[in-house]
């Protein structure tokens, strides 16, 4: 009877590690298949047939290619050289950084007045907040383009900074809110006892025992920012503004697509929010479960 019970455990845990198996295959194949190319030769990606798993001749070409003297793309609009990577690199810097600490400012702020603040419709504007979270980009983009239009803030850093803001504000004010309330109000009171204000209490207490939840809503409003391609399509047109997933776009060419040197770019574009995940995942697993139980 324990040997059936055995086996049959052994079976379901053999089912379950094949299942996991094939969905890590599937999800880290394109990754593998883009690190491939950007270390291959257009010789060997246009072979036919294709059986690249690893080139024969490893290059490192195409990553000094995309910095230094890439070939014109887009019938020669464009040419994705040292040039557009660094302005393309410089851009996702500046909305990702400050599109994350705006957010994470503001949400840890209304996250102390609806956690631990009593004002008048405090329930109201909460549930105005959380009903702004399902609510797909695609629904408000005629909207929100008229009004950028607008405002002139079409094709510039700031537009895109305030429309993530936007964008990301509700999840973020859900998260601190959460991160504060499970804040022991213990401490707060004996804080209080002491003689600490409102302002000392925020200071040494709310912020360093939130410091987690912080860093987890900045962490996922940098790496959304950085990762999103559908709005700087739309809201942007030229090299000042636009980030490297639309710089991506710019190796297909009229009559060819570079391939190799796409690919060296994605890497380029992949590797930071692969760094920051893989140093901070402390703070990021810690931030995103605080709060999940009591």
């Amino acid at each position: 009877m324990n040997l059936g019970l055995r086996n049959q455990e052994r079976l379901r845990l053999g089912v379950i590690y094949a299942l996991c198996a094939i969905v890590l295959i599937w999800a880290l194949a394109p990754i593998y298949w883009v690190a491939v190319s950007s270390i291959s030769t257009r010789r060997e990606l246009y072979a036919q047939p294709y059986k690249i798993w690893f080139p024969s001749e490893p290059t490192l070409e195409s990553y000094r290619t995309i910095f230094t003297e890439g070939a014109k793309f887009r019938d020669g609009g464009f040419s994705p050289t040292a040039d557009l990577m660094s302005s393309g690199l410089r851009n996702s810097v500046i909305i990702s950084v400050a599109s994350g600490a705006i957010v994470t400012l503001l949400a840890t702020a209304a996250g102390y007045a609806f956690a631990r603040m009593s004002f008048v419709g405090k329930n109201l504007i909460f549930l105005l907040i959380m009903l702004m979270l399902p609510l797909p980009i695609w629904v408000s983009l005629i909207a929100l383009f008229f009004i950028m239009s607008q405002l002139e803030l079409i094709d510039t850093l700031l537009g895109l900074v305030l429309i993530f803001v936007t964008l990301l504000l509700p999840l973020a004010v859900w998260m601190m809110t959460t991160f504060v309330r499970d804040i022991p109000l213990e401490i707060q009171d004996a804080a209080r006892v002491d003689g600490a204000g409102r302002w000392r209490l925020v200071y040494s207490i709310i912020l360093p025992l939130a410091r987690p939840g912080m860093v987890a809503v900045f962490l996922v409003a940098m790496l959304t920012t950085w990762n999103n391609f559908l709005i700087p399509l739309i809201f942007t047109r030229s090299d000042d503004s636009q980030p490297l997933t639309i710089v991506l776009t710019l190796f297909i060419g009229q009559y060819e697509v570079a391939w190799e040197d796409m690919s060296a770019a994605a890497v380029v574009t992949m590797l930071p929010p692969f760094l920051m995940a893989l140093f901070f995942q402390r703070y990021l697993v810690r931030g995103l479960t605080m709060g999940a139980v009591k």
